[in-house]
């Protein structure tokens, strides 16, 4: 029995994100630039799970951490148990947390600690402008329905120079038949979300989400 046209355009996909990944995992270009020091921090690209259609949501946030660059999966820690907890308000289970959301970022390597800082360095606008080729290609190989984007960075990139999270977690914007979602880093070390209408903000974003 030959595979329906649905299942062929998914495997088409599938084998298409496949590559993409391949391809991503091998590119060096911050590291021959200077920025980065390859035994510290590599491209983090995950498949899609095996046999499942590719998911239509695409995150992006700012960079992998730490944790998700050793253990070659993005928002492995803290900051992702916090996102499951928010996709559940959102709609989607936790235990489809990696089924239904694909992960990138503005750029795709770990950049390392700020220095005498908690938080991680924000990758330099040289170090965005060599990844944002690969930012391009994950959406023409993706095709997303609706993009979240976690973290100020990744919504001044895709929304131009906003003023603040506090203006547009919460609301959606349309463009080229994508809807974009804004929404706050999880992370511990922001304080934006000690704020109870900020947590209120996250759920409005959620319920637009699950819309």
């Amino acid at each position: 029995m030959r595979p329906s046209p649905t299942a062929q355009s998914e495997a088409k996909q599938r084998a298409a994100v496949l590559a993409f990944n391949t391809r991503l995992r091998s590119c060096r270009l911050c590291h021959r630039a200077g920025y980065l020091v390859e035994a510290a921090s590599v491209p983090i690209a995950r498949d899609p799970e095996p046999g499942a259609p590719v998911p239509r949501i695409l995150l992006i946030g700012q960079a992998p951490g730490l944790r998700a660059n050793l253990e070659n999966v993005p928002f492995a820690g803290a900051a992702g148990e916090k996102l499951r907890l928010w996709f559940e308000l959102g709609g989607i289970p936790r235990e489809d947390f990696w089924r239904k959301i694909h992960f990138s970022a503005v750029t795709r390597c770990y950049p390392g600690r700020l220095p005498g800082a908690r938080g991680d360095r924000v990758p330099s606008p040289a170090e965005q402008a060599l990844c944002r080729p690969w930012l391009d290609d994950q959406f023409t190989v993706l095709k997303p329905a609706v993009v979240l984007l976690v973290g100020l960075l990744a919504i001044r990139t895709f929304l131009g120079r906003v003023p603040s999270l506090t203006a547009v977690v919460g609301t959606a914007t349309f463009r080229d038949g994508v809807r974009y979602l804004p929404l706050p880093h999880p992370s511990g070390v922001s304080r934006w979300l000690n704020e109870a209408e900020n947590v209120a903000a996250v759920g409005r974003a959620m319920g637009r989400l699950r819309s």
